[in-house]
């Protein structure tokens, strides 16, 4: 038997009735989030959302307790529910690959050992005055994140000759990967999403865990939670996580400015001077595993700078834990942070006596670095690493092409594209993203760094430059990928939105704390920013609906899909097994088939060519083709068995050389979508 008291922290936890009824009220809301999108009431969305969330909360508070690395951070509600919820998705990622029970059961045990501990540890309601900004900056935080999300919530619109889905088009790839987690018991369950029977490859799947557990406790489609759960609790998460970036260091107020400066103001493209390609406000909305990643990056910086000040190792220690789990959730933001969070605290830890050899550290840590780099570029699935400076243009003219025609982009396209030389490129090109990402913030952000270089401490002042020149040189000197192991600009592209959320946190914190300096006028400011964050709730109210269309990529999102589709595909999820496997004629590469029958697809394609199993792709897909053009009934029900194939979605218009007798005994159709039997 484990004695739960040895594991309990030496001094107990805290807890606070404001803090229980906050934490329920953001689990109410979540739940909310689940009815609105799907038209519908859950009760039991609705008691397993506040079930998790105390889990959240129960698991920060715990940490908390231990003082050696909660010392000098403000433990308060929003930091214990994001530290809460990395822990417990995190170990439910693990176990969903080696436990052979369910997500829920894996859930239950995790609960209950949470739970135990938390009781043993005698836990003692917390004194003090509650802290009002940070259960202001959670409002403001659900408030915002409801306005951002409008095109999830109200992601699905019955019309007269078709279904308009508004997400992104990667949202039926993302409810695919929900319904995998939430149907998994052990690694040999985790199938490629292409390939029924496939292990699926390495990737940040960690995401997918929470809704995948809501999913299946409640009984919520795929879609839905998708759309309900996923996209909005990312976009939380970023919110809070921007808030415990900047209230360790500079108070409560600051941080809810913090979060005002990532969630209440338009990016770049919204201001009408950068590109849609590089808006933080769609990156975050059409990939969702970028929101989950950035509370996780939030956490680390956290624990490393806080460290860094206060020389503590085991702060340090601890943030680079976090910073190692950011490979779960967003792989490019780990490759782009982990050399900078390894190296600041070497160059910068605060020590009483003389940290000696730190430059023979910051030699050694670089050479690892590179060394590790290196060794993984021979494992399969790890992203191209090559500081060439070889896509600088390409990457230039990239985001050109989705620029709209104004005056900014016809000069800047005189200095900067293929058809300029190397150097050119990278002197304009460089302020040339900082204006496209932060728009008119961009010199505001300058202005703030000249004003008060010497007011604050040295670290947090250089915090900002670091990510900046960081994303710079990433985005300027990768090449593309063109391996097929995602899209050839992920990595130089994708850690844009970790600068835009680190600085944009930062600089709301600088002008927060400055406000507030003045104790005469203390109580007045905070008032009025507490109505300044409320009147600034207009911009998500007015950019949420809409956010996720790109002009230069109509496709992308407001997908029309024919209602006969979406009939078929809700026949298969409700008169088959989950453990069933089916095939479409048309091997759908948007996966709305997959995604909305929550079955596993025998063969499908992609948008983007992947390498990983693409023999197996190649192989199945001629063994599907040859099913198709077999004339005889009795040889195509023989070879659906052998395949595995229980189920047939057979588009309008695609041709079979099925017998009539078969041709016509479908057991549903809809619109010319035909669905068979072979079982």
């Amino acid at each position: 038997m484990i004695d739960l008291r040895r594991l309990r922290p030496k001094t107990p936890p805290t807890y606070s009735i404001p803090d229980l009824v906050g934490t329920g009220v953001t689990a109410a809301v979540v739940g909310g989030w689940t009815a609105v999108c799907g038209d519908r009431f859950s009760l039991a969305a609705f008691l397993v959302c506040q079930v998790v969330f105390l889990a959240f909360y129960l698991t920060g508070s715990l940490v908390a307790a231990w003082r050696p690395i909660s010392g000098g951070i403000l433990f308060d509600l929003p930091l214990r529910l994001v530290v809460g919820y990395v822990i417990v998705n995190t170990t439910l990622f693990v176990l969903a690959w080696i436990s052979p029970l369910g997500i829920v059961a894996n859930f239950g045990i995790l609960f209950g050992i949470v739970a135990s501990l938390f009781v043993a540890a005698r836990p003692r309601q917390r004194p003090g005055q509650t802290q009002v900004a940070s259960f202001w900056a959670l409002g403001i935080v659900l408030a915002a994140t409801t306005l951002w999300c409008q095109d999830s919530l109200y992601a699905v619109k019955e019309q007269s000759q078709s279904v308009l889905f508004e997400p992104w088009v990667d949202s039926y790839y993302h409810a695919v990967h929900i319904r995998i987690f939430a149907t998994s018991h052990g690694a040999s369950s985790i199938e490629d999403f292409r390939l029924a029977g496939i292990p699926a490859r390495i990737y940040h799947y960690a995401p997918y865990l929470i809704p995948a557990l809501i999913k299946q406790a409640s009984g919520v489609s795929c879609y839905v939670t998708y759309a309900g759960i996923l996209v909005p609790l990312g976009v939380l998460f970023t919110g809070l996580g921007a808030y415990v970036l900047v209230a360790s260091f500079w108070g409560a107020w600051p941080g809810l400015v913090a979060c005002a400066g990532l969630l209440l103001v338009p990016d770049g493209a919204q201001q009408g001077i950068g590109s849609p390609y590089m808006s933080y406000h769609w990156m975050t909305q059409i990939s969702p595993g970028a929101t989950f990643g950035l509370a996780v990056l939030a956490l680390a910086w956290l624990f490393v700078i806080r460290g860094c000040m206060r020389g503590s190792f085991g702060q340090v220690g601890l943030g680079w834990l976090f910073c190692g789990l950011v490979v779960f959730y967003k792989a490019q933001f780990f490759i782009a942070s982990a050399l900078l969070l390894f190296m600041v605290p070497i160059i910068c830890l605060r020590r009483r006596r003389p940290f000696r050899h730190r430059r023979l550290l910051a030699v050694a840590a670089l050479a690892t670095y590179v060394s590790v780099i290196g060794f993984t570029q021979k494992v399969h699935g790890v992203p191209l690493i090559r500081l060439d400076g070889s896509s600088t243009a390409n990457l230039l003219d990239f985001i050109n092409s989705f620029t709209q025609a104004t005056d900014i982009r016809t000069f800047v396209a005189e200095y900067i594209g293929a058809a300029h030389p190397w150097i050119p490129n990278l002197a304009f090109g460089a302020p040339y993203l900082l204006l496209m990402v932060f728009g008119l913030f961009f010199p505001a952000v300058i202005v703030l760094l000249i004003r008060f270089r010497f007011r604050i401490p040295r670290l947090l002042w250089v915090f900002p430059i670091l990510i900046a020149s960081n994303f710079l040189l990433m985005a300027l000197g990768l090449a593309f990928d063109h391996r097929g192991i995602g899209a050839p600009d992920e990595l130089p592209h994708r850690p844009f939105v970790v600068m835009y959320f680190a600085v944009m946190a930062w600089t709301g914190g600088l002008v927060g704390w400055t406000l507030l300096r003045s104790r005469r006028l203390r109580n007045v400011v905070q008032v009025a920013i507490a109505c300044g964050t409320v009147v600034l709730l207009v911009v998500p109210a007015i950019w949420g609906s809409g956010v996720q269309r790109i002009e230069a990529m109509r496709w992308g999102s407001h997908v029309r899909i024919t209602p006969g589709l979406c009939r078929a595909a809700e026949y298969l999820r409700d008169h088959s097994k989950p453990s069933d496997v089916f095939q479409d004629s048309s091997f759908d590469s948007k996966y709305v088939s997959a995604a909305l029958s929550e079955r596993h697809p025998y063969v499908e394609h992609m948008m983007v060519r992947v390498s990983y199993k693409a023999h197996v792709v190649d192989q199945r897909t001629a063994e599907i083709k040859a099913l198709m053009q077999l004339p005889d009934a009795s040889a195509v029900l023989a070879t659906a068995r052998t395949l595995g194939i229980q189920w047939f979605l057979l588009y309008p218009g695609h041709g079979v050389a099925w017998p009539a007798a078969l041709v016509n005994a479908p057991v549903f159709n809809h619109g010319g979508f035909r669905v068979y039997r072979f079982n």
